[in-house]
């Protein structure tokens, strides 16, 4: 059906930065866990990948045997584990199961590292804080809802403190507090960063809506404009065909329009405009297509609809826009072309008979309804 009121759209977001529409939220996460499991997925195959490398590294640092082999396992594992998640991510496109997922990833990736990392025969503490600080800034590339990234971050810095408190490690309260001091400055930068993110992304996705909108919407009247007609009559065309389904088209046209502007202005000729929308919109079903042609030339699309059914609502719009007072011209009337989609139609085909069939109508002396060319 068409669409009215013509007012910007303005979404509301909650302190999490997401939508408090919570329809509006679920549509947006389905299209960004469309775009970003095309950017996760190389992603954790390239984390793990770097992971693994390491080992090199751990060969020439690490003398014992048992820790080197262990440190091996882990970081095999994890290889393992990006892999298959990324095989995962493949098949996997709800945004529900996406965040947990990434979530629950991170969460691993964490626990693989700091095992690793207290795994050393001799840790320095202010190296191991610097894979901190690198891991933080992993957790805020990746895509996710913007409160399991603090979380994660979060748990991920408490976690780190609280083992490198509690193990046999020489560090000075200076070097732990600077540490402190530096992973909370850069939680709170990425926490931040990655809000205003969050905020941004969104407002920029309603504003794509906004604009796509606008770009097939007739800018009076409200309802679709020519550009998206033309567009969905050839989808309408081969849906039906490819379901053998009945599709109609409809095109009327408002009699002695010209008259009613010079006679009345252009204001009021708009204003007719509107309220004539308003009444045909009101009298279709939600998956009838309404669209301005141009002017004062209206075109309805009417999937599952033979000629008779759509003869039968041409005629129904007919009397109501008959009866229908216009402030301040009084009553008006409309010419209807009314034809159905045959073997071999393509859009330009139908939509000339509907287009011959109206004027037909208007050189029979217009108020007429005509489905079928004399």
């Amino acid at each position: 059906m068409g669409f009215f009121g013509g007012k910007a759209f303005r979404a509301g977001l909650s302190f999490l930065g997401e939508f408090t529409d919570r329809k509006l939220e679920k549509e947006y996460a389905y299209y960004e866990v469309k775009y970003s499991i095309k950017f996760v997925r190389p992603t954790v195959l390239l984390l793990g990948s770097l992971y693994f490398l390491f080992i090199i590294a751990d060969f020439s640092l690490i003398g014992n045997g048992r820790v080197f082999n262990a440190i091996l396992i882990n970081r095999v594992l994890f290889l393992m584990i990006s892999i298959l998640f990324s095989f995962w991510l493949k098949r996997n496109l709800q945004p529900g199961s996406y965040y947990v997922s990434v979530t629950a990833y991170e969460i691993t990736g964490a626990a693989f590292l700091l095992s690793a990392l207290y795994r050393y025969e001799t840790p320095v503490f202010l190296i191991q804080s610097l894979h901190i600080l690198l891991l933080l800034l992993i957790i805020y590339i990746l895509p996710n809802r913007w409160l399991y990234t603090v979380m994660v971050m979060s748990a991920t810095s408490f976690s780190f403190y609280v083992l490198s408190f509690t193990a046999d490690m020489v560090v000075s309260s200076r070097e732990f507090f600077a540490s402190v001091v530096h992973t909370v400055l850069a939680l709170l930068l990425f926490a931040l960063s990655s809000y205003r993110l969050n905020r941004y992304k969104r407002i920029q996705y309603t504003n794509s809506k906004e604009l796509a909108k606008l770009s097939s919407r007739d800018a009076l009247t409200g309802i679709y404009n020519r550009y998206r007609f033309e567009e969905e009559l050839h989808r309408a065309i081969v849906s039906a065909n490819r379901y053998g389904t009945e599709l109609s088209l409809i095109m009327f046209d408002i009699d002695n329009f010209k008259a009613i502007n010079d006679s009345y202005g252009h204001l009021v000729g708009d204003k007719v405009l509107v309220d004539f929308t308003r009444i045909v919109d009101a009298e279709i079903r939600e998956c009838d297509f309404f669209s301005r042609w141009g002017g004062e030339e209206f075109v309805l699309i009417l999937p599952g609809t033979n000629k008779e059914d759509a003869e039968r609502l041409a005629n129904r719009l007919r009397d109501r826009i008959c009866s229908t007072y216009f402030n301040p011209i009084g009553r008006i009337t409309c010419s209807f072309g009314i034809d159905s989609l045959s073997a071999g139609d393509d859009s330009k085909s139908l939509f000339q008979r509907v287009d011959r069939l109206m004027y037909l109508a208007k050189e029979m002396g217009k108020d007429q309804v005509i489905s079928m060319l004399k």
